[in-house]
């Protein structure tokens, strides 16, 4: 065990679902797109199977099941919102793999999300990925355009 020197050099960010990564400046949602919650990305989902893009703890899971906070063991807080005004479906569309304050691993399934019954009904399923909480750290994109489910998109260094 070191008790002196740098730990955990950087935190490994992965695709939580197969997708396009764009900035958040293409989030046609203000909330998002000034960063207002955090800095970060967003994805465009091409299917609905959504994993953890880190190991950590889910921290806040939505009723709503279209939003999850996970906390790494470093103290770094990220949000995956799935879609926008999502939180309106009031969970429809939405199945849940995963409960609150339960421990998660990378590539671990969270929710399933039934796309061609969501996305009529809101006004875009675009993915941000916030860091509520950077612990000083800053972000560094990896990859942006098509990814695949569980590829490494970005770090926190």
């Amino acid at each position: 065990m070191k008790l002196f020197g740098k730990k955990n050099k950087e935190i490994n960010i992965y695709a939580p679902v197969n997708g396009e990564v764009v900035g958040l400046d293409k989030v046609d949602d203000e909330v998002f797109s000034q960063k207002m919650m955090g800095d970060g990305f967003a994805i465009i989902p091409f299917d609905g199977e959504f994993v953890s893009p880190i190991d950590g703890k889910l921290v806040s899971v939505f009723q709503t099941k279209h939003a999850y906070g996970i906390q790494h063991s470093t103290g770094v807080e990220l949000l995956i919102h799935i879609g926008l005004d999502t939180v309106t479906l009031d969970g429809e569309g939405f199945e849940l793999h995963v409960t609150q304050d339960q421990k998660i691993k990378t590539g671990e399934k969270l929710v399933n999300v039934d796309l061609a019954f969501v996305k009529p009904k809101v006004p875009s399923i675009t993915t941000p990925i916030i860091f509520t909480n950077q612990e000083g750290k800053e972000i560094k994109i990896i990859k942006t355009g098509k990814v695949a489910k569980g590829e490494l998109i970005a770090q926190l260094v």
